[in-house]
């Protein structure tokens, strides 16, 4: 049940920022929305990084997930619009295919890296020692999250600003 609800807090905020999305990116460019997304989705990540401690709750991340959230659903929103853009009709179902699998697998190989990261430290540690490393290897994990996403928005700035 714990699991269950601590799951609907960045579900609930990426829907929203999905919404946002849909809002932003009929209103903006596509590119604006990107941008736009992935700024907060950065901020969010890296305001997780002050609560990862070793003593905090689950309610400390809150803030962070709830605002990287809405700048994950946005940044959704307009990736899906980006990879559709100036496809022929007969060829959309190939390019959502190609970008639902792009996602897919840097789903996979960076949160692969980033868990190895955030476990390169805590060998044969224990108790409250081991409890401090995975705390610390999670914060490193959301700055690199933080930095890949800056990355993803210098991606982003190569695109049209017309782009919708």
């Amino acid at each position: 049940m714990q699991t269950g609800l601590a799951f609907l807090v960045p579900s609930v905020a990426i829907a929203t920022g999905t919404q946002a999305g849909e809002r932003l990116a009929t209103r903006f460019s596509t590119r604006s929305t990107l941008v736009g997304g992935m700024i907060v989705g950065a901020v969010g990540t890296a305001w997780m990084v002050s609560g990862a401690t070793a003593d905090s709750s689950y309610l400390a991340l809150v803030p962070g997930l709830i605002v990287s959230g809405v700048g994950q659903g946005i940044v959704w929103t307009a990736m899906w619009i980006a990879a559709a853009s100036g496809v022929a009709h007969d060829q959309q179902g190939v390019a959502s295919g190609m970008a639902s699998t792009t996602l897919n697998v840097g789903n996979a190989i960076g949160m692969a890296v980033l868990i190895a990261i955030a476990n390169s430290q805590i060998g044969e540690l224990s108790g409250n020692a081991l409890k401090i490393a995975v705390a610390d290897g999670i914060q490193v994990a959301f700055w690199l999250a933080a930095a890949g996403i800056v990355v993803s928005l210098l991606a982003a700035m190569v695109l049209p600003a017309k782009a919708r």
